[in-house]
């Protein structure tokens, strides 16, 4: 029974990293090719863990919807202590600051034409038109928004046209930590 659950979690690491790497190869053939840094501070409070040991951690997964309207999960899911500060992951400018279905959300256009996107903030630190460096301050986490109760998570989304992708393809691959 060991044996199969070890090779069942392999299967799925190795899994992980071919769809990752696929998306990679993908994005630099739609010329969206560049690794995104970390939209919290490595280092910070944020990331060193907090009680129950998931700050800075990825707990929810992209889950693309068969159809464009239909259900899933378009973007992932990082647990962030309340308060910590979001970062741009590139360089761009603000298209969208404020709340969006009861939730404060940002979102930046990238010279490359996608945009992310940044959810359940407690506090929105820039305004439409604004253009923010790679690693700017956005926000403050902490806020909440359908499907989303926990005010301790940051949602990041990334577009390419209409279509919602996996954010977790773009992001420098060092920085994250996955709970099942």
């Amino acid at each position: 029974m060991k044996y199969l659950r070890a090779r069942s979690a392999i299967f799925v690491v190795v899994t992980v990293f071919a769809s990752q790497s696929l998306q990679r190869v993908e994005a630099a053939m739609n010329g969206t090719g560049e690794v995104w840094g970390s939209p919290v501070t490595p280092g910070s409070p944020a990331l060193r863990g907090a009680p129950g040991g998931t700050d800075g951690r990825v707990v929810k997964f992209f889950a693309a919807p068969r159809v464009p309207w239909g259900p899933g999960h378009r973007g992932i899911d990082i647990a962030l202590r309340p308060g910590s500060v979001v970062h741009s992951v590139s360089g761009g400018i603000v298209s969208m600051a404020g709340p969006v279905a009861g939730a404060n959300s940002v979102v930046i256009r990238h010279s490359d034409g996608t945009r992310s996107g940044y959810s359940f903030l407690s506090l929105v630190l820039v305004a439409k038109g604004d253009r923010v460096a790679r690693g700017e301050a956005l926000g403050i986490s902490g806020g909440t928004g359908p499907g989303h109760l926990n005010p301790g998570v940051l949602h990041l989304s990334w577009r390419v046209g209409e279509e919602y992708r996996d954010p977790l393809s773009r992001l420098a691959p060092r920085a994250w930590h996955f709970v099942a």
